[in-house]
């Protein structure tokens, strides 16, 4: 399984021949892996705590914290602000971990979605993931679509084709349904 984060080279210009998968893999396209997640296992503290100290409410209690932790500057305990700062970095990250971890599940139920590709003149089954530049795809009504395509052909009648972007931005708000014709 190839992983979404692999980096490719900026493109100046695209050339593409249907169908033709040998042809169009040495021109090194992005691959059709969806990747919306932030963190995995080993990035996410680092990461996590650098955001959370862009914040300037945490930025400010660390501060005082350290101040804290010098006798002759403060007369409280560091026990009085670190407590409450640990409590709302903690809370953030579970939540931050939590909102990430279903990122993750969605992300590979999207990638492992089926769809119907046309390799060597057959219809076979592939994973959205492993869809290619060029490759042919055969869609059904209310099927779901996780990539950019051309429209070569409909069975609607004047080749009519409705298309809804509720997943866009993954978001209810950006739902909308838009007539294209051929």
């Amino acid at each position: 399984m190839e992983l979404c984060t692999k980096k490719r080279p900026p493109e100046e210009e695209r050339r593409v021949k249907a169908n033709a998968r040998e042809y169009n893999e040495k021109f090194q396209y992005a691959s059709n892996c969806i990747k919306t997640s932030k963190y995995n296992m080993v990035t996410f503290l680092p990461i996590n705590l650098f955001e959370q100290f862009q914040e300037v409410a945490n930025t400010y209690f660390l501060f005082l914290l350290i101040l804290q932790l010098i006798p002759q500057i403060s007369s409280l305990s560091w026990f009085t602000t670190i407590v409450p700062l640990v409590l709302v970095l903690t809370i953030t990250a579970v939540k931050d971990a939590t909102d990430d971890y279903f990122r993750h599940k969605s992300d590979n139920q999207v990638n492992n979605r089926q769809s119907q590709v046309l390799i060597s003149g057959k219809l076979q089954q592939e994973q959205w993931m492993n869809v290619r530049v060029g490759d042919i795809i055969k869609l059904e009504n209310n099927q779901f679509v996780a990539a950019d395509l051309l429209l070569l052909s409909s069975s609607e009648p004047h080749g009519l084709c409705y298309i809804e972007t509720a997943e866009l931005g993954r978001s209810e708000s950006n739902r909308m349904e838009e007539p294209i014709q051929r």
